[in-house]
């Protein structure tokens, strides 16, 4: 028989884990204890980061590689329009 004080107890399933926090430590120096280095990107660096843990986005669009490799160094311009898709012959 369970104890209804064991019943009733609230748990902490749901509680998000910040095990991977895009923000560096909180600083004793820095306004509110954010250190002062940071900027804009690194706050949108975290947010994609908790939109992911939080489970609202399936990814953070930052951590996708590009799609092609970059084309070699002496590569014309008109090739690498072309590998993007951007020929003149399209429109």
């Amino acid at each position: 028989m369970s104890n209804p004080r064991e019943e009733n107890s609230p748990s902490n399933d749901d509680v998000i884990d910040p095990h991977d926090d895009a923000l560096p430590p909180s600083s004793r120096r820095g306004h509110a204890k954010v250190p002062d280095e940071l900027d804009d990107e690194d706050f949108e660096a975290a947010e994609e980061q908790e939109r992911v843990d939080a489970g609202l986005e399936d990814f953070a669009p930052s951590d996708v590689p590009p799609a092609a490799d970059p084309p070699p160094s002496g590569t014309s311009e008109e090739a690498e329009r072309a590998q993007r898709g951007l020929s003149g012959e399209d429109q």
